[in-house]
């Protein structure tokens, strides 16, 4: 009974120390194979349809983290998430992410890609708990915000007031149809002498610049009488001038005797009959 007893002990003993040195091991093991994480936020403007907590975060495809929380915002219109990214992970400045759908299977995950060779790590904002990584709406949302944008545009352009305006010009190009219609012939007979106008203008245009080169030269000979007339007047000046200028002294000196003549004959008529009377002799003559 008591050897018994000692082999119960030692299997009892045995077990434990065997659960001991397998938890042991797996510890050791985990702590080998431990690695540092870091949280990040980013602050998503789209729905996150297909990500849920616990979601792959790859850096260039490169599983890198998780997704630790989704939680809405303060502002209804974003989404918080908060990434847990190995310790080592060059997070930038220009690091950014967006939403990934993979495949037909239709997983997602958060992708992080860099758009510059910017060396400089992100930090965190003060006043911020996390350091926040820039969103960049996926190709989905785009592409959904330009349909969206056009279906706008085209509501606005098929409105009631361009709808009239669109029905009046169709009414207008139908009534120049009409025109063109009627006026047929007319327009192909048009068609045909535009080759005979055509002819015809370029020879005016040809006839005008022979003009033009004719009024050159009638120019250039005006030009030219038009100096020689000034060389004649020059000369006339000269040769002319100084005997009209002598001639005009001479009657000047004329008029002054016939003016005084005049006077003389109004103080004594008498002198038509008799004569100037003889200047009165001085002492000594």
């Amino acid at each position: 009974m008591e050897s018994k007893t000692n082999y119960t002990a030692v299997g009892i003993a045995v077990v434990m120390l065997l659960f001991g040195l397998i938890s042991v091991a797996l510890w050791l093991s985990e702590g080998f194979n431990r690695k540092t994480y870091h949280n990040y936020l980013v602050f998503m403007q789209e729905a996150v349809s297909g990500l849920s907590e616990g979601s792959l975060v790859k850096y260039n495809g490169v599983k890198v983290g998780l997704v630790k929380s989704i939680i809405l915002d303060k502002n209804p219109r974003l989404v918080e998430l908060i990434l847990e990214i190995e310790e080592g992970t060059p997070i930038t400045v220009d690091t950014v992410a967006n939403l990934i759908a993979q495949g037909i299977t239709g997983t997602t995950y958060l992708g992080l890609s860099v758009t510059s060779a910017n060396p400089t790590l992100l930090k965190a904002e003060p006043g911020c708990l996390y350091p926040v990584i820039p969103y960049r709406p996926s190709l989905l949302f785009q592409v959904e915000t330009v349909i969206a944008d056009f279906g706008k545009s085209m509501k606005s352009f098929m409105s009631k007031e361009n709808a009239e305006n669109f029905k009046h010009t169709l009414d207008n190009l139908q009534r120049v149809s009409k025109i063109l219609a009627v006026n047929d012939n007319a327009l192909q007979e048009t068609l045909v002498q535009m080759p005979k106008l055509t002819a015809e203008m370029r020879a005016s245009i040809a006839r005008f610049g022979d003009m033009s080169q004719d009024m050159s030269v009638a120019g250039k000979q005006l030009n030219s009488a038009m100096i020689t007339g000034k060389d004649t007047l020059d000369l006339i000046s000269q040769q002319a001038v100084p005997p009209t200028v002598s001639l005009l002294h001479r009657l000047d000196v004329i008029a002054g005797n016939i003016e005084q003549l005049s006077a003389e004959l109004r103080r004594n008529p008498a002198m038509l009959i008799r004569g100037a009377a003889p200047h009165k002799k001085g002492p000594g003559e």
